[in-house]
């Protein structure tokens, strides 16, 4: 063998081995990215999986959690809506129970009407000297018997009620019992004076309540209640159509409100001072009855 053919010879074989070896590298390489992928191919479906149930569970609590939710306000607002309709029922009894106290009153308004025409210091005066004028003031003041007029409990309705509406029927009150009162005191006789009962507490009632009437009563006196218990019966009615509207005080009638209130507890601590004038002398009149009987 020549030199020539062993350098072929030995070339070929070299070429060979080379060719083997690119072959063997680029398996190994297409092998291990092959193996590589596929654990990487495990890993990342493994990751999908855990992260798929993740994010059923996630949507089950949430689902979970949003029927708490909605159970809750559910619950909520039943229990709102059923505590509102409650009290919009019992806010209309007691708007119905007030105007049953004004309409209650209504036999009282007679005593305005009648005081209407008289003057009272000057009949007072007289009822002391003309046993006949007592006589005849005797014969009304038992009309007039709080006994006989069905009773009607108008304070339950006041919690429902707005400031207003309480302080316009408290008005309205407080002006015809004023008005009872002193027909009461002309039928009782002598020995009473024209200071028992200050008319001046019920012109500032009046102004309060009527500030547009307020000259008017200055001028007419006790004359002219008569004619204020129409336009008060009338602001009390527009008030609790209000309330049945469902629209809310604002500060100003509250602030008025407790001002009326404040004149109200002037003309009732007269009403009640003459209430006590009544009794004393009731009591005295049976003293001498049962001395006369005896």
């Amino acid at each position: 063998m020549s030199l020539s053919d062993l350098f072929l010879s030995s070339s070929f074989s070299m070429a060979a081995i080379l060719a083997l070896a690119w072959l063997c590298r680029n398996l190994i390489i297409t092998r291990l990215q092959a193996s590589v992928q596929h654990e990487f191919d495990q890993k990342l479906e493994g990751i999908r999986t855990d992260f798929r149930k993740s994010e059923e569970s996630f949507k089950a609590d949430l689902r979970a959690k949003e029927n708490q939710i909605a159970a809750l306000q559910s619950g909520a607002l039943s229990g709102m809506v059923s505590r509102q309709a409650a009290l919009d029922k019992r806010r209309l009894e007691a708007i119905d129970q007030l105007w049953a106290g004004v309409e209650t009153l209504g036999p009282f308004k007679v005593a305005t009407m009648w005081m209407r025409s008289i003057n009272f210091e000057k009949a007072l005066e007289s009822v002391s000297e003309n046993p006949e004028m007592r006589a005849f003031f005797s014969k009304l003041a038992p009309k007039l018997d709080s006994q006989n007029i069905p009773k009607v409990d108008v304070h339950k309705a006041r919690p429902f009620v707005s400031e207003i509406a309480w302080a316009l029927f408290s008005a309205y009150q407080a002006i015809v019992g004023y008005s009872t009162m002193q027909l009461h005191l002309l039928s009782m006789g002598p020995q009473l004076t024209s200071d028992i009962l200050d008319h001046s507490h019920v012109s500032k009632l009046i102004l309060a309540v009527l500030p547009h009437y307020g000259e008017y009563v200055e001028k007419h006196g006790t004359a002219g209640y008569a004619f204020i218990l129409e336009p008060l019966e009338a602001a009390l009615l527009k008030e609790l159509q209000r309330m049945m509207r469902g629209e809310e005080s604002d500060t100003q009638s509250i602030e008025r409100a407790a001002k009326i209130m404040q004149e109200v507890r002037s003309v009732n601590e007269d009403i009640a001072k003459g209430s006590r004038v009544d009794s004393g002398n009731t009591e005295k009149s049976t003293d001498k009855y049962q001395e006369k009987h005896a």
